[in-house]
């Protein structure tokens, strides 16, 4: 039970990325592989939304996809750039308190240490 609650914790503090895309978009697919490579650098949750299946999402991204929205918010569409993307999450990121704490925790370890 201590370590569930103990991942919830963790969980609130992510940062969520939701890639707005339609089918056949190939912009969209190139936006979700660079998301996932990013991933594997910094944590944070990571969902796509085909925008096809709901009208309002049609009328107002169909001509915009892919979209990427940080914590709810618009943050990068069209052609989206790695560095743009991976610069966009790191000062979401840096905006919640706790993950300063954490950053600067991490900087302060050997190389190759981890605290969890």
């Amino acid at each position: 039970l201590h370590e569930i609650h103990h991942l919830q914790q963790r969980n609130v503090a992510m940062v969520e990325v939701t890639v707005l895309s339609k089918r056949g978009c190939h912009l969209c697919e190139v936006a979700m592989k660079m998301a996932r490579r990013i991933q594997g650098e910094i944590p944070f949750r990571l969902s796509q939304v085909d925008i096809s299946e709901e009208r309002a999402l049609m009328d107002r991204y169909a001509e915009k996809v892919p979209v990427v929205l940080i914590d709810q918010i618009e943050a990068l569409s069209g052609q989206v750039r790695e560095q743009e993307l991976r610069r966009a999450i790191k000062r979401a990121r840096w905006r919640r308190p706790i993950s300063r704490i954490l950053s600067r925790f991490r900087s302060s370890l050997p190389r190759g240490r981890s605290f969890l």
